[in-house]
């Protein structure tokens, strides 16, 4: 299966049983997973972790009650210092026209929907456990699958015999693309902006979802009471134009301040982040669903399998789900004494996630281009539809649908 590469060139070959590539949050929980499993020993898992380009990241993610619930399982959130959480105990979604805001009260629930946490804090948290894992720097470049294994070829002349691949790297996963797995591509023709922010009053935990006039920003509770990061999504022209000025984030604070006029809400920029100096970072807005997130002793996690609209929050706990479901999945198939290319244990993840993928994806992609739509007619339908919405239950269903 392997001659038509140059196997001389090999300067290493390796054997794990199961092997994850992808050095991101996804990536690591799944090691950390398999990891305590108990079902695998230490030389039985591999992890292909390239380095990551940036160490100063201090984008932070929303996880929901679910998501939390498997960080404590770990032992991850009492790691966690009490400026690295910070709850989110409302949440506000403010449409156009200045109408009400949906919105959902811990008061009302008695109950916290989830914490924001520095993606940094978390991915070295998870890293500190699995020093004795084996671990690759590099980058998979090719692949090649026989009866009883697949094989990854790494750039630093590694290749990997493994009995099962869980591939988590990323909304532009090559490895997917070696596999020759079809991917559902959608071009937003938007740019996402991320930074940092200060309120004029205390954010009391809440997270904001507005959709602006420039288009959708989701604006996450952090650290003290008046730090505020956000996530705009703009269209490409437009995010082109605010990048060459020299302090981007004076627009962004622009457009909000008049938002958010009618209830007086004001923000500023912030000039540093942890004493180093904050800048907004940038990344195209290429969504993606794949109808069958598997291939032969393959299985695709995270953002390899699904990158959705960052409106809703629900990327990363999408992935982890992915995760557990991934795990639950090769547990059932080892109970009976099955290999770990069986097809079972494709089938099983797939039935259990892609369902969910597909609501999730359906539900972001209806609020992004219904809001972001010039249409007035549309507008107006939207903002009759939110004001009626807030005066009946059948709100919680966004609710629901974010906690799962």
């Amino acid at each position: 299966m392997r001659s038509s590469l140059n196997i001389k060139d090999q300067s290493q070959e390796s054997f794990h049983k199961i092997c994850v590539v992808g050095g991101g949050i996804t990536g690591a929980m799944m090691v950390l997973l398999l990891k305590n499993s108990n079902m695998f020993n230490l030389n039985d898992i591999g992890w292909v972790k390239p380095s990551l380009k940036s160490k100063n990241d201090f984008r932070t993610t929303f996880y929901n009650e679910t998501s939390l619930k498997l960080l404590n399982d770990l032992n991850i959130l009492k790691k966690l210092k009490k400026n690295d959480y910070t709850s989110v105990k409302n949440i506000k979604v403010f449409g156009p026209n200045h109408i009400p805001p949906l919105e959902w009260d811990y008061f009302d629930t008695k109950k916290k929907f989830g914490a924001v946490i520095n993606n940094n804090i978390v991915l070295s948290i998870i890293e500190e456990q699995l020093k004795d894992i084996k671990q690759y720097d590099s980058f998979v470049n090719n692949t090649k699958c026989n009866k009883f294994e697949r094989t990854l070829y790494l750039e630093n002349k590694t290749f990997i015999n493994t009995h099962l691949v869980l591939s988590a790297d990323g909304k532009n996963s090559y490895l997917r693309k070696l596999l020759s797995i079809n991917t559902i591509n959608k071009n937003t023709k938007h740019v996402a902006i991320s930074g940092f922010l200060e309120q004029s009053r205390n954010h009391n935990s809440t997270a904001i979802q507005a959709f602006t006039n420039i288009g959708p920003i989701g604006i996450l509770p952090y650290k003290n009471k008046n730090l505020v990061n956000f996530v705009q999504s703009i269209e490409k022209v437009e995010c082109k134009k605010i990048l060459l000025r020299e302090n981007p984030e004076n627009f962004i604070c622009d457009e909000l301040n008049t938002f958010f006029s009618h209830i007086d809400l004001r923000f500023t920029p912030t000039k540093k982040i942890n004493k180093i100096k904050d800048k907004v970072s940038y990344w195209d807005l290429n969504l993606n669903l794949v109808p069958n997130p598997t291939s032969l002793r393959a299985i695709l996690i995270g953002d390899a399998a699904h990158s959705i609209h960052p409106l809703a929050g629900q990327g990363l706990n999408l992935s982890l789900r992915d995760c557990v479901s991934a795990l639950n999945a090769i547990k059932n198939c080892l109970k009976f004494g099955n290999d770990l290319g069986d097809k079972s244990i494709l089938n099983l993840y797939k039935n259990e996630r892609l369902p969910q993928a597909i609501s999730m994806t359906a539900f972001t992609d209806f609020m992004f281009f219904g809001f972001t739509s010039t249409s007035n007619e549309t507008q107006s339908l939207l903002a009759k539809g939110m004001e009626n919405l807030n005066k009946t239950k059948i709100k919680n269903i966004f609710r629901d649908l974010a906690s799962v």
